[in-house]
Formats: C-alpha cells, sequence, structure tokens
C-alpha cells in the first residue's frame, strides 16, 4: 500500500507540473482579468474577513488542526485514521512546493495584500486546505457513522469552507483563479487516494 501512494504522489506531482505549465500558457489573461476585477471590488470588511479565511488555510493552523488531530484520533485507537491525515497533510505539501519549483509561475501583477515569496501555482493553501479538511471529514463521518443528513450538511460545510479560503487567495491578489482551481484539484485527488487506500485497509483488516 505504501508503494501505491508513493506511485500515486508522483503521479499526481506531473499532473500538477502538466496543470501549471497549461494554466501559465493558455489562461494567462482571463486569470489576470479575474484578479484584476476581484481587486477593484476590495472593502475593509471584505479584506479582514480574507485574511482570516487565508489564516484559516495557512500552514501554520493546518499543521497544528492536523497535528491535534492525529494525536486525538491515536489515543482514540484509530492509528490507521490518524495515518491518513498525516499523509494526506504531509502529501499536499510536497505536491504543493513541488510543483511551484517545476512551474514557477510569477504571482499576478496586482497589489499584494498578502506577503509571498514562492511561485504561484499551485496554490498551497487551496492544495493543503483541501486535503487536510477532505480527509479529516472522511475520517470524522467515517468514524462516527453519521446519519445521512449530518453528513450532507458537514461535507457541504466543508466544501464551503476549502472554496472561500481559495477565494480569499485571488481576493488578496496573490493567486490566479486557475492557480487554487489547480490546488483544490491536485489535494482534492491526493485526498481521495489517502481516503481509499484507509477503507481498504480497514476492510482488509475486517476481512
Amino acid at each position: 500500500m505504501a508503494v501505491a501512494l508513493v506511485v500515486s504522489l508522483g503521479a499526481l506531482l506531473l499532473i500538477g507540473w502538466g496543470l501549471g505549465e497549461l494554466a501559465t500558457s493558455l489562461t494567462q489573461t482571463d486569470d489576470l482579468e479575474g484578479v484584476r476585477d476581484v481587486a477593484a471590488d476590495r472593502t475593509g470588511f471584505l479584506t479582514g474577513f480574507a485574511h482570516v479565511l487565508s489564516t484559516i488555510g495557512s500552514g501554520y493552523v493546518v499543521f497544528a488542526l492536523a497535528a491535534i488531530a492525529c494525536v486525538f484520533l491515536y489515543r482514540r485507537r484509530c492509528g490507521a485514521a490518524a495515518l491518513a491525515v498525516a499523509v494526506s497533510t504531509a502529501g499536499a505539501v510536497v505536491i504543493s512546493n513541488v510543483d511551484k519549483l517545476l512551474v514557477g509561475r510569477p504571482r499576478p501583477p496586482v497589489h499584494h495584500l498578502e506577503h509571498v515569496t514562492s511561485a504561484s501555482v499551485p496554490s498551497g493553501h487551496a492544495t493543503q486546505s483541501t486535503a487536510f479538511y477532505g480527509t479529516l471529514l472522511v475520517v470524522v463521518l467515517w468514524s462516527s457513522g453519521s446519519a445521512r443528513l449530518r453528513a450532507t450538511l458537514a461535507a457541504v460545510a466543508t466544501a464551503s469552507l476549502v472554496l472561500a479560503i481559495a477565494f480569499s487567495r485571488v481576493y488578496l491578489g496573490v493567486h490566479y483563479p486557475s492557480d487554487v482551481v489547480a490546488g483544490m484539484l491536485l489535494g482534492g485527488s491526493w485526498s481521495a487516494i489517502v481516503c481509499t487506500a484507509l477503507v481498504t485497509r480497514r476492510q482488509r483488516r475486517d476481512a
């Protein structure tokens, strides 16, 4: 199973590289117009809210929450679930950082409301928040056996949070729309792979 995850990670790195190159070469004009349109509608309240959302999706918060979740799950004797959260979060960071280096897309040429130094695509916030919050959602629902309505509401809330974090990065002027879309696709795909491996492992153990 570990080999399959490593191979999947490598495949997503290549896919992310391709997505980044595609976004850089084909969507530059539309991407830039999108960032400028959003920047033109900035307000004090929205800017403050965007900073909050960006913080929720930052490595500082995501890593801290992942560590807390892993410890909590491990103490509840859910070692496989804790491992899934750790692998999903760490893998997302690897994907975003490596693909940033491979593509090297410059940040949007608009006023940035947050300090950034790395390349633009994929969005690290979008990649890691999609992977972490998505995996955490699956783990919690799977472990608790939530009713369908509560599971649906939780899924909608999680998706809304991830989308809001992604949009905040565009609003703050530090990412193109295609950057965050690529990040969500990569983070979501990696989360799905890790969760599938978790379920498969559980099924084999219970067989």
